[in-house]
């Protein structure tokens, strides 16, 4: 069979195909460039949490924006001083409105930077961010607020979901079950074959493996 290779090129560049006939089915492999914008002229701040201890942000601030907060400060006669990521510590705080949270905290933004990972230092937080500009004087203006996120508890929840639990009558039946046991056995009985057998496996010496196995060749 003859091999034949194809190319299509358009002048705009967006697609390339090459065929073969070598390949199932005539699969053809088209590639397309896609430019993503580098921005969406939107004022717009996102939160994200990372882990119990980090969030992420990022951020768009127009220029627009950034003119219009400047020129406020001016026309109050403050002076520019540095833009910062506010991180606010709402846990428990039912409205937010930018003043009642339980504490917040300062970063100081360099660079252009336009996202930032957040050590927020404890897990099970409450969290708003807010970016803007302190000026010498020691006044925040802000620019975008973002969205509340709760980062989650760290290890083992201690909530109990009352309909999800077993009595012990109903766990010794199901672990019973599953050890090979047998299901015409009652609760007590299994409880009372599984203690006759860990006894045994203990007084042996045997491995954890050797109890399952002769669980299995009861079941057999």
């Amino acid at each position: 069979m003859e091999k034949r290779d194809e190319k299509v090129n358009l002048k705009n560049g967006e697609i390339q195909i090459e065929a073969s006939k070598y390949e199932p089915f005539g699969d053809e492999h088209i590639t397309r460039e896609i430019k993503l914008p580098s921005s969406y002229g939107k004022d717009r701040l996102v939160a994200m949490v990372r882990d119990p201890w980090w969030i992420h942000a990022y951020w768009e601030i127009t220029a627009q924006k950034e003119k219009a907060i400047r020129d406020e400060i001016e026309r109050t006669g403050k002076h520019f001083e540095k833009a910062i990521l506010r991180i606010y510590d709402i846990t428990g705080v039912k409205d937010f409105d930018g003043k009642n949270a339980n504490s917040f905290f300062d970063i100081t933004l360099e660079n252009m930077a336009r996202n930032w990972y957040v050590d927020i230092g404890a897990p099970g937080k409450r969290l708003c961010v807010d970016i803007g500009i302190m000026t010498r004087e020691g006044v925040f203006y802000l620019l975008a607020r973002s969205n509340i996120v709760t980062t989650p508890r760290f290890g083992m929840s201690d909530i109990l979901d009352a309909a999800w639990m077993l009595s012990e009558e109903e766990y010794w039946w199901l672990f019973g079950v599953s050890g090979g046991f047998g299901v015409g056995k009652s609760s007590m009985e299994m409880r009372e074959l599984f203690q006759k057998q860990l006894k045994e496996w203990v007084s042996s010496g045997g491995m954890l493996f050797s109890l399952s196995s002769q669980m299995l060749a009861q079941k057999r």
